[in-house]
């Protein structure tokens, strides 16, 4: 192989480097409402086409429901989305309330539960979980496919699931899926951590999180935690609740929580 190749290989990868050194710096400099600006932007580019709202549940979602929402229950979505989850859920005759911080994604699941002549009956609020008021209690709160590892920090994923805790009804559960994928690299989250310490953000990055830029644009960016064995029992834990139920999926196992 030319020397000039190998030369101009390497300095690409060096580039590449430098660019995820630089992007997690960013990152870990952004406040919290700016990391949620790239949660929303992520859900506004998400167009939910008529076929992916038709097939409605996977099957270990159609699993959860069977087993844990009974006909008359009030249910709560979290991340109700563009309305994949939502229609498929409204269609089986539940009760459902949505919560979703994204505009475009909330217009696009109204249009498709208007296509089905059930909108003016389901209520959406916009918003994060975390922030949002809840008037009532309900019998069931899920957290939509995976939408829970997209919450920053561990205290705050506490924090919702003591909220979410202090809505159930008696009896009530809360029903969730998260991402347990290969985690971020430690010597880049380090890095965003070292950042946000020394720009006073609001926010640090911790172990296993993911952060990935989404524009090249602007900043921003794609935040996620996978967990790692354990990691979510403390948080159930320190949120004062228990596992009665868990379902190890591939890439997304299940839990479902009561209040302790």
């Amino acid at each position: 192989m030319r020397p000039v190749t190998v030369a101009l290989f390497r300095v690409g990868r060096l580039f590449a480097r430098a660019h995820r050194f630089f992007n997690h710096l960013a990152a870990g400099t952004l406040r919290i409402d700016d990391l949620r600006a790239g949660i929303k932007h992520s859900w506004e580019r998400d167009e939910a086409r008529d076929e992916a709202i038709a097939a409605g549940l996977m099957d270990w979602e159609e699993d959860l429901v069977t087993r844990f929402v009974n006909p008359q229950d009030l249910v709560l979505l979290v991340g109700s989305g563009p309305g994949r989850d939502l229609v498929a859920l409204v269609g089986k005759g539940y009760r459902v309330t949505g919560v979703e911080p994204a505009r475009r994604a909330i217009a696009t699941a109204r249009r498709h539960l208007e296509r089905r002549g059930v909108s003016a009956d389901i209520d959406i609020i916009e918003g994060f979980f975390e922030d949002v008021e809840l008037s009532k209690h309900f019998d069931v709160i899920i957290f939509s496919y995976c939408c829970y590892s997209f919450i920053p920090e561990s205290g705050r994923r506490i924090a919702a699931l003591r909220k979410a805790g202090a809505h159930l009804t008696d009896g009530g559960r809360i029903l969730i899926s998260y991402l347990a994928q290969q985690a971020g690299h430690p010597v880049w989250i380090q890095f965003a951590r070292m950042a946000a310490t020394l720009s006073g953000s609001d926010w640090h990055p911790e172990r296993g999180d993911v952060l990935q830029s989404l524009d090249a644009a602007q900043p921003l960016f794609h935040y996620e935690h996978p967990f790692q064995p354990g990691e979510i029992d403390a948080e159930v834990l320190a949120a004062g609740l228990r596992v009665v139920y868990q379902r190890d999926i591939p890439d997304n196992p299940v839990v479902v929580l009561m209040r302790a």
